[in-house]
């Protein structure tokens, strides 16, 4: 019996079902291939996700991070146990949580606040650029790590928004975030083309009109290959200049 038992052991899955804290919490869910990460997802902030792993070994330690090795299994479910199941597997997948503190937390509620509906102005306008400018102070750019894709999209709409001056202030922390794979390359290349533009300098990406068409684009035989380096497809055959 005990060479059964130790012969079957490794074929045993350990379930472990990882709740939703009360806490507001930041929980992302890292896919690794030969040890580097392939893929990434932040469940949204503010709602109830219930985690399930199954793995050959699962490891937890007390800093919130579990790590599933061999024959992973991850099953999300958010907005409670009847929501619907996303399905990640793969042979070591990290999922980390982290509990929000004060000031975190007021982050994410501001940057939530920035992609209400309701009426557009002149003063929510530059109360919403204050607040971005006070949390990439304190935290940098609000990238998909710290906020989760949609956040940081709303901050990256704000920004676009934002007048020349403050637009090239915070292009730095953009830049940044685009380096580290925190924000994808196509909001990089809007941001760097709409600064050029308003500077009367030449686009880089193609990424602003002048009416109906492409404003003025810097060397457009290599147009394509940049565009495809900050992951945007290629531009039709005639840029309308």
């Amino acid at each position: 019996m005990m060479s059964v038992y130790k012969l079957a052991l490794p074929l045993l899955l350990a379930w472990h079902g990882l709740a939703g804290a009360a806490e507001p919490s930041r929980i992302s869910v890292q896919t690794l291939a030969a040890g580097k990460e392939v893929a990434r997802i932040m469940l949204p902030i503010g709602q109830a996700h219930t985690v399930q792993v199954e793995a050959n070994q699962v490891e937890q330690d007390n800093r919130g991070t579990t790590h599933a090795h061999g024959n992973v299994r991850v099953t999300i479910r958010s907005g409670g146990n009847g929501g619907p199941a996303t399905t990640i597997v793969g042979d070591e997948i990290i999922i980390k949580r982290k509990v929000l503190d004060t000031r975190e937390l007021a982050a994410i509620r501001a940057l939530e606040a920035m992609g209400a509906p309701g009426k557009r102005d002149a003063a929510r306008d530059r109360k919403e650029l204050a607040r971005l400018k006070t949390i990439v102070a304190s935290h940098g750019w609000p990238g998909a790590r710290f906020a989760g894709p949609e956040l940081s999209q709303n901050a990256f709409t704000v920004l676009m928004r934002m007048p020349e001056k403050d637009l090239e202030a915070l292009l730095p922390a953009l830049r940044e975030a685009q380096a580290g794979n925190d924000v994808p390359g196509s909001q990089l290349a809007q941001a760097e083309d709409r600064l050029r533009v308003a500077k009367g300098l030449p686009q880089r990406y193609g990424t602003q009109l002048a009416g109906s068409k492409p404003a003025v684009i810097e060397d457009e035989n290599a147009l394509n290959i940049r565009r495809k380096m900050m992951g945007l497809p290629p531009m039709p055959a005639t840029s309308g200049q």
